[in-house]
């Protein structure tokens, strides 16, 4: 989604009877970050803050969703390495307070694994900084796009977020959160 995508969305939204939505950005001004068209021409402070201030106007902006996916996805296609998190800290405690006071939630994306990032998805001090500000609402993904892919990286994910305090995830009915012990 993009800002500029939001009524396309809205439409979609009204038309079926969904139980679970997923709020991810894949590019910004339709620029891809994979083909690296978003960053080329732009500092690494230039596209990170560009990225997290899209996320940030869309959740401001767009409610009909259940969790924000894999919160600093950029990291994936960053090839200048990854961009400090106090940095665009502020940006991205913005994003948590505005998905919490909204009671939407996060996605922790296990492919952070599969892709070989030294981090989980979204990253550590992000995980602390979402519990931190009363964030509750996870749910655990393996953004499977290959069967072998379905499923990877839970249960050792599940152990990583006990690790971090949180003692919950979440499955959804009807855009509602249903609680389960890690």
């Amino acid at each position: 989604m993009q800002m500029h995508t939001i009524s396309r969305y809205e439409t979609l939204f009204h038309r079926y009877p969904f139980d679970f939505i997923i709020l991810s950005v894949h590019q910004v001004e339709d620029l891809e970050f994979w083909t690296q068209d978003f960053q080329r021409g732009r500092t690494q402070q230039e596209y990170n803050e560009r990225y997290y201030k899209e996320l940030l106007d869309l959740v401001q902006n767009y409610k009909d969703y259940s969790v924000l996916g894999h919160l600093d996805l950029i990291i994936r296609y960053d090839e200048a390495g990854v961009y400090p998190f106090e940095k665009v800290r502020p940006l991205i405690e913005e994003i948590l307070k505005t998905v919490i006071a909204d009671s939407k939630g996060i996605e922790v994306n296990t492919s952070s694994r599969r892709y070989g990032l030294a981090d989980m998805t979204p990253s550590k001090a992000i995980l602390e900084l979402y519990r931190e500000l009363g964030g509750e609402i996870l749910t655990i993904g393996s953004d499977s796009h290959k069967p072998e892919h379905l499923g990877m990286d839970i249960p050792e994910t599940r152990n990583l977020l006990k690790d971090l305090g949180f003692r919950e995830f979440c499955t959804f009915e009807r855009m509602r959160p249903i609680f389960h012990e890690l």
